[in-house]
């Protein structure tokens, strides 16, 4: 407590710029960091400054996902040093070498972190980017939006999106999949990953899909070119896309609140029904992993969506103690 309070009475900025100022000079050591933790836990207001001001700064609406990050890593070091009841000011020193590597990184390497978006289960999200673009999140998906002045970047986490991106030649716009980079500049496309595969359908446009950043002036060498209709299909940690007529009405059919498949895997089919599940969905025999299955789910109805399944194929739900659904043969 008295290192607390020496902390705060010992010549530290006033104002939100002030500490940005002093954060962004070289060698800054474990007192500085203790004494920015101070000022944000002494004003409930302090962290919305300090998150303004960052913004300002940086001139990056992506980097506003970062602040309340910054917060709560220094937090974690010093929970972590707590437990580790080390002396003081050992401790101290540990704290701001973890937090110095989280806190400090936006700054030094001008790298946004990214804003993240997401949708919960059963919930189809439709999100406005800053850059006039939009996408549309399927139930349980999320994607990582950094809006930089080179280029714009996403990054699909899970799930599935549908984007329809502003056209801008200036600042293309790059979504990451899986271990491939999908390079635009405006257009719509559909991304998706299910188990352990991707898919790319081009509506619209066109997009290169490779493995380089859009930044990189090599990005489109060896790149896969779709034109509108066109699918890709590939293994992320794999080499090789393969490239097959795209099927719109597939791709887009959740926006409709439908799934459709067409010869696809029962594991396919689970991954994407999972997203509209209140409960884990699980099968239960290899081989029914395998079964081709064509559908079309309805997403709306009586009952869970997974009763609706079983209701169209032969397989059968067993609900355990776990509170899973495990999927059967008939």
């Amino acid at each position: 407590m008295l290192e607390r309070l020496n902390i705060l009475s010992a010549g530290r900025p006033r104002t939100a710029e002030a500490w940005l100022a002093r954060m962004a000079r070289p060698g800054v050591g474990a007192r500085e960091q203790a004494a920015l933790l101070a000022w944000l836990e002494a004003d409930a207001d302090h962290l919305r400054q300090y998150e303004q001001a960052k913004a300002d700064q940086a001139a990056l609406e992506a980097l506003r996902g970062v602040f309340s990050g910054d917060l709560a890593a220094l937090r974690r070091g010093r929970r972590k040093a707590a437990v580790a009841r080390r002396p003081l000011l050992a401790g101290g020193f540990a704290v701001a070498a973890v937090a110095a590597a989280v806190f400090l990184a936006p700054m030094l390497n001008g790298a946004p972190q990214g804003r993240l978006y997401e949708s919960a289960p059963g919930q189809i999200t439709d999100v406005a980017l800053d850059d006039g673009s939009h996408v549309t999140l399927d139930a349980g998906s999320a994607i990582r939006v950094a809006l930089g002045d080179d280029a714009r970047r996403a990054t699909l986490e899970r799930g599935a999106a549908y984007f329809d991106v502003a056209h801008n030649a200036r600042r293309p716009f790059q979504v990451a999949v899986g271990d491939r980079r999908v390079i635009v500049t405006g257009t719509r496309f559909v991304t998706a990953l299910t188990g352990d595969g991707a898919q790319i359908s081009l509506l619209q446009g066109r997009v290169a899909i490779g493995t380089r950043d859009v930044t990189d002036k090599a990005a489109l060498d060896g790149a896969l070119m779709l034109s509108p209709g066109e699918r890709a299909e590939f293994r992320p940690g794999q080499p090789g896309l393969r490239k097959t007529k795209a099927d719109v009405e597939v791709a887009t059919a959740w926006r409709k609140r439908r799934l459709v498949f067409q010869d696809a895997p029962l594991s396919a089919v689970v991954a994407a029904v999972a997203r509209y599940a209140d409960r884990p969905l699980v099968i239960g025999d290899p081989a029914v992993a395998r079964t081709r299955v064509t559908m079309v789910l309805p997403l709306e109805g009586e009952g869970a969506v997974e009763d609706r399944l079983a209701a169209l194929l032969p397989v059968r739900i067993e609900r355990t103690q776990a509170g899973e659904a495990v999927i059967r043969a008939e």
